[in-house]
């Protein structure tokens, strides 16, 4: 798969101009998104995970199994992204009184796993790649921002998705962490996916 970007543009009601005639094309693998604080990391990030509209361009993913032609339109085919997509930003909010299992299983509902053996399946074996399946019952709440990371890699990973996009800053998990960090996006990477990371402090 590819990811196509088409003089992608995006102008703040401020005045700000976060993004400017961007074109380039991202394929199957790692790509690193690097670059100082306002340079537009962000907003790149959160137009390709459909969280606002850019002024002006194109987006479209090309080879993507199932999808019609192959092909999506990032900008226009919202529901179709965010079913192939994952997303992990650097900051997110957790339900504080639910546990990391709960919250799991109705996320993966509303990624369209709607099998309730599969949902279990697929929940328990991302809580163990994550190093998270011993503290499944314990309230997110009680987590602490290590394993709310871990969490938030499981999330991102849900239902396999073809695009996996993650800001990291250079806290990074620790030695634990990391390791579940690494190994999902090795399988990921050996089945054709790709992987948009933005390290925010370089």
């Amino acid at each position: 798969m590819e990811l196509h970007l088409t003089g992608l543009s995006k102008t703040y009601p401020n005045g700000v101009r976060a993004l400017d005639d961007v074109s380039l094309t991202i394929p199957t693998g790692m790509f690193g998104l690097l670059g100082p604080n306002g340079a537009g990391k962000s907003t790149l990030m959160r137009t390709l995970a459909t969280l606002q509209d850019a002024d002006h361009g194109s987006a479209q993913l090309s080879g993507v199994p199932g999808a019609a032609g192959g092909n999506i339109n990032v900008l226009r085919d919202k529901s179709a992204v965010r079913r192939v997509l994952g997303y992990l930003p650097q900051d997110f909010g957790v339900y504080p009184k639910v546990s990391a299992e709960d919250m799991l299983d109705h996320l993966a509902r509303l990624k369209g796993i709607t099998n309730k053996g599969e949902r279990a399946d697929v929940v328990a074996s991302l809580l163990r790649q994550t190093n998270l399946y011993d503290v499944r019952k314990k309230a997110l709440g009680g987590y602490s921002g290590g394993m709310r990371q871990r969490f938030g890699i499981a999330q991102a990973l849900l239902g396999a998705p073809a695009a996996d996009h993650r800001r990291r800053t250079h806290r990074g998990p620790r030695p634990r962490g990391a390791h579940a960090l690494s190994q999902p996006a090795g399988r990921d990477r050996r089945g054709g996916d790709r992987r948009a990371v933005d390290p925010h402090r370089v």
